[in-house]
């Protein structure tokens, strides 16, 4: 009776996760060199999250881990998926998986507690938003997509990482916006010129309010700069 209530959970969060999955699969069927491409990047990450973050968090802490992945996983798809994907299905598929796993521990109790907080869902929702990002804009302009993602991977990312050097403590500072503000506005300018640098504004301007996951804020606010600022032609 008490895992009664977990089976029925994961049973429903692996339902949905399948049937979007398959659909995605089905309206934007992969290449088959895609497909390869995907199971290296399945095979990096759980390197990644497994081995190399358990030793960060081991000799460092468990939120620079968290961070380490951010670029590792997320942060690299994100970046090289312009260039060596022609359709957003693996990096869709993948950021899906990805919450699943972030997401099915939980559901259990069973926290991956080398970079997981209890009640703090920010690495699902990383996940999450990097899978609405690229389903709903790759095929409107893949870079509406790309900008925001590397926002949250890397300009949050390096904030979170100097919060923790210089406050020692899970607090949103200065020192820490003006770190996402230096990684972003060169990320958002390279790509998408004025548009890029007002969403990578945007973006650590958002990242620093409080109540809501900034892996929800970021990529959210910046997507919806860079996409109102493509419709007028900017």
């Amino acid at each position: 009776m008490e895992l009664r209530g977990p089976r029925a959970l994961t049973a429903l969060t692996l339902a949905v996760a399948g049937a979007f999955s398959a659909a995605v699969f089905f309206a934007w069927p992969p290449k088959p060199y895609e497909v390869a491409l995907g199971g290296i990047f399945v095979g990096w990450i759980l390197l990644m999250v497994f081995k190399a973050a358990k030793v960060v968090s081991a000799r460092l802490n468990k939120y620079i881990a968290r961070k380490f992945i951010h670029f590792t996983t997320g942060g690299l798809v994100a970046a090289l998926s312009p260039f060596i994907f022609e359709t957003p299905t693996v990096p869709i598929i993948g950021a899906v998986g990805m919450a699943l796993m972030t997401l099915i521990p939980r559901i259990w109790g069973r926290e991956l507690d080398w970079y997981q907080v209890k009640n703090n869902f920010g690495d699902t929702w990383f996940c999450v938003s990097f899978a609405a990002l690229y389903t709903s804009l790759w095929y409107v302009d893949k870079w509406l997509a790309v900008v925001p993602a590397l926002f949250m991977a890397y300009g949050d990312g390096v904030t979170g990482v100097v919060r923790s050097v210089v406050y020692r403590d899970w607090v949103k500072g200065a020192w820490g916006s003006l770190a996402m503000l230096l990684v972003s506005l060169p990320i958002g300018a390279a790509v998408k010129g004025v548009a890029g640098v007002a969403s990578a504004l945007a973006a650590t301007v958002v990242e620093k309010l409080p109540y809501i996951d900034d892996n929800i804020t970021v990529p959210a606010v910046s997507a919806a700069v860079l996409y109102a600022l493509h419709a007028l032609g900017a």
